[in-house]
């Protein structure tokens, strides 16, 4: 016996030297269940299922069509096969192999009718013919396992293992595999296997959750389908999408309306529709809220009274009687190739985040940055590079509230399902560095398609949907995130913008400005019902705040944001003072240096805005009136706060305001506004103020 087993073993060494030995597998699909996600189609003119431990697909139409899935964990610069036995029920054209494009309008297709091949190179929808039908006999009239594998510099091509032609390798440019019909035909599939290298999946070093997903219950989640969930930056308000709901705008035929949450007690709400205009045939998303909830970036655009009106994107503002009638967003050369759109606005509503198909995408679709211009107009969409965007699906772009922190869905990069939710961060100004993605991991992802993902300001939960353990087809889940995940900390300053005499709320905008740069750093608006606002600011900074109204001065404000590690909530009401003759108002940031009359750059902010007032009511005149603390010779204090007043004054006029529309008066540390006895304090008194004496 002992000789029988060496020429056993030797002669298989020999087979394996001989025909080689397929890579390890990939993707092993039997089709017992749906658990790599395919996406079936039914619809009239195809109808596919998995039963039986088989894809059984009918195809009624003499166009090509294809059921394919993206798998991004195979390394497509190493050899790698596809391969799927194929029954045929009904031939009536061609059946075959979709193989290695970015989705079936890019990709190349091995297609078999009784014993003869084609081969078809599909590149933005235009199919070029590689190989024209051509008989082969290693082609059976039925039950053929197909395959195609890439091989160093070739694709080759067989049937039922047997080698029957090859083409140069420069075709692979995805992921993108599955079959496809051309003609009317009926078909069972089975055995689909991909072989190959498996990239593994990027995940931060020691993460881990500490808790599982905790769905949000009845409140928010129903029988029907929930999508889309954006949490509002402070965390307790959140807007989702419903899907064939019987209380959709349009009854149960209505694909998609949003509705509302909101955090009270330590639960959520009973969501509720927020209804017209925002709501309306068509279906309607929220992309994202601004940190003061009064303005919502929506999906598709809107006539003037509310109904849909085309793909694109729109903002609605809260009014005293409810959400306005959305406005068209103008983005310079908008165009989107994809039937199929996701948008995200900054918190500091400066920077639009869309997800779109363009003649410079990589794959489907990528992420794109569109930029607020001074005339409400968005720069034309900049795609930000490759480091983010693969030859696979980009999607559902959220920009954490620290401006940086990028979460988005991708098909692209090495997953644990079809679709999984990745972080990268902006390293720079350009918007096209980012660092390498990183898989935020399970159970946030799963085999299926993982999307939507939505952080609040705070950073400590992530809301994502999800079908497992859901009660109707997708719920929304939260689960505290990770430190490795997170966002960057940030402040978020609240408060109200109200009438300095009557403390009456006023609805109107508001602008957060770096004091040292004097740099746009956000822009809010305020509630119209009782004058609060909200807003997002990075740590480590000094930053000047004011509103504009007409009729009214606003006086910019300081706060000082200092190096932090955590979220922080601070309140700060602004006031605005009305136009009115003998009203004192207080210029916050006019700076000087120590014991001197010369002003400070960053004072110029202040002073500009008044000049700007001064030159738009040229009947306006005004008393400017100079103070110091009481530290010192009060003769020299008289004079150091006249010399600053004439100082004040020198610039308006430089600025283009008549000299006789100014007068002035300094008054030393005799009008102390607060206790001279502590710095604290004390400083409060050195100041400007000027009076209206004519309006």
């Amino acid at each position: 016996m002992k000789p029988v087993y060496v020429v056993f073993i030797l002669h298989l060494l020999a087979s394996t030297i001989l025909f080689g030995q397929n890579p390890p597998i990939v993707v092993e699909e039997r089709f017992d269940n749906n658990e790599n996600g395919w996406r079936l189609l039914n619809q009239p003119t195809d109808v596919a299922d998995i039963r039986g431990g088989k894809l059984v697909w009918q195809h009624n139409d003499v166009a090509g069509n294809a059921i394919s899935n993206y798998f991004n964990q195979l390394d497509t610069k190493a050899d790698f096969s596809v391969e799927a036995k194929f029954d045929v029920v009904k031939l009536g054209s061609e059946y075959g192999i979709m193989f290695g494009g970015s989705d079936q309008e890019n990709t190349l297709y091995l297609l078999v009718k009784n014993m003869q091949y084609r081969i078809v190179e599909v590149k933005k929808g235009k199919a070029n013919q590689i190989k024209d039908y051509t008989t082969s006999l290693k082609i059976k009239p039925n039950g053929n396992v197909l395959k195609a594998s890439k091989k160093g510099a070739e694709i080759q091509f067989y049937a039922n293992n047997v080698l029957f032609t090859q083409i140069p390798a420069t075709q692979v440019n995805g992921k993108s595999f599955g079959f496809a019909l051309w003609g009317s035909s009926n078909v069972s599939i089975d055995d689909f296997v991909i072989y190959g290298k498996k990239l593994p999946i990027n995940l931060a070093p020691n993460m881990h959750y500490n808790s599982p997903p905790e769905n949000l219950g009845k409140g928010v989640n129903s029988v029907y389908g929930e999508l889309t969930p954006v949490i509002t930056p402070d965390g307790k308000g959140l807007y989702f999408t419903r899907t064939y709901s019987p209380e959709n705008t349009g009854g149960a035929t209505d694909y998609q309306d949003i509705y509302f949450s909101s955090f009270v007690n330590g639960q959520w709400s009973k969501a509720v529709n927020i209804g017209k205009p925002v709501n309306n045939q068509a279906p309607n998303a929220v992309c994202a809220v601004s940190p003061d909830g009064n303005s919502l970036l929506l999906m598709n655009t809107y006539d003037s009274k509310g109904g849909a009106s085309g793909m694109g994107l729109s903002i609605s503002y809260r009014t005293k009687e409810g959400w306005s009638v959305p406005d068209k967003v103008n983005v310079r050369n908008y165009y989107n190739k994809s039937s199929f759109n996701e948008y995200f606005l900054s918190s500091d509503n400066k920077v639009l985040l869309l997800a779109l198909e363009r003649d410079d995408t990589y794959g489907t679709r990528d992420i794109y940055v569109s930029f607020l211009e001074d005339n409400n107009i968005w720069s034309t969409p900049k795609n930000i590079g490759p480091v983010v965007n693969t030859p696979g699906t980009e999607l559902s772009p959220y920009l954490a509230a620290d401006g940086v922190t990028l979460y988005f869905s991708s098909t692209g990069h090495p997953g644990y399902g079809k679709n999984d939710i990745f972080v990268t961060r902006r390293l720079d100004d350009t918007w096209t560095n980012w660092s390498e993605p990183v898989n935020v991991g399970m159970p946030v992802n799963s085999k299926g398609m993982d999307a939507y993902y939505s952080v609040p300001a705070s950073g400590d939960y992530a809301y994502f949907i999800s079908e497992e353990n859901a009660i109707g087809k997708a719920d929304i889940f939260r689960i505290k995130l990770p430190t490795p995940v997170k966002p960057k900390p940030v402040i978020l300053i609240y408060g109200k913008v109200l009438n300095s005499k009557t403390k009456e709320p006023i609805a109107t905008g508001i602008t957060y400005r770096d004091l040292d740069t004097d740099k746009e750093s956000g822009i809010a608006r305020s509630n119209p019902s009782d004058g609060s606002y909200k807003i997002a600011l990075p740590y480590d900074k000094v930053y000047s705040f004011f509103a504009e109204k007409e009729g009214f001065y606003s006086v910019r404000d300081t706060i000082t944001v200092p190096p932090n590690t955590v979220y922080r909530e601070i309140e700060r009401n602004i006031y605005l003072t009305p136009f009115q003759v003998g009203e004192d108002i207080l210029l916050n940031n006019v700076f000087f240096v120590r014991s001197k009359p010369d002003l400070l750059p960053s004072s110029y902010p202040e002073l500009n805005k008044l000049a700007k007032i001064l030159k738009e009511n040229p009947t306006l005149e005004i008393e400017l009136a100079g103070h110091t603390d009481n530290v010192g010779n009060p003769d020299l204090n008289i004079e150091l706060s006249q010399q600053r007043v004439e100082t004040v004054k020198n610039y308006l006029v430089s600025k283009g305001v008549s000299a006789e529309r100014i007068t002035g008066k300094g008054y030393g540390g005799a009008r102390p506004i607060a206790d001279n006895s502590k710095e604290e304090t004390r400083r409060l008194n050195r100041r400007v103020e000027f009076k209206i004496v004519k309006f």
